[in-house]
């Protein structure tokens, strides 16, 4: 069975997408990061206008941090602070430090697997409101047609215009 491969041409695809997204829908201007399963950038681009001092590196710790957790930015966040529990927050921020600030805990970093559920890269989208940075991501991926599968699967995003 073949696999995807993310190459530059399709990491230019989906972050073009996601530019696209942000643009119809009105979001504020966002930095994207698109990386191989190890974390390596294949496409960086910050739209006009994106406040530059803090967004990339957002962009990218979300993105780092699918790869490193084998999942969502927000399900990452979600894991270590749904119940509330001091130790998980600790250990949560702990790894945060640990990494030098490489992982973000909130929404915009969406996991990318292949039709074999293989980690092939992800995203990192920072600068509008998580969930629209989240949704850009995972739009871009839907309307790619590219056989890849998300995490998040689906998104929560409540402003959205163009669905």
């Amino acid at each position: 069975m073949s696999r995807f491969k993310l190459s530059l041409d399709a990491a230019d695809a989906l972050a073009n997408g996601v530019v696209a997204c942000v643009k119809r829908n009105g979001f504020s201007p966002i930095v994207v990061n698109v990386v191989d399963s190890n974390a390596n950038v294949l496409v960086q681009k910050r739209m006009d206008g994106c406040v530059h001092v803090g967004i990339p590196q957002f962009s990218y710790a979300k993105a780092y941090t699918c790869i490193v957790m084998k999942q969502s930015s927000r399900d990452f966040r979600d894991k270590y602070t749904k119940e509330n529990n001091p130790g998980k927050i600790s250990q949560l921020q702990s790894m945060i430090s640990i990494t030098s600030g490489k992982m973000a805990c909130f929404p915009g970093g969406v996991l990318l697997k292949d039709e074999n559920n293989e980690v092939v890269g992800a995203i990192g989208v920072s600068g509008a409101a998580g969930d629209e940075d989240e949704y850009a991501a995972l739009k871009s991926v839907w309307d790619s047609k590219f056989p890849l599968t998300t995490e998040p699967k689906e998104h929560s995003c409540s402003t959205v215009r163009d669905e």
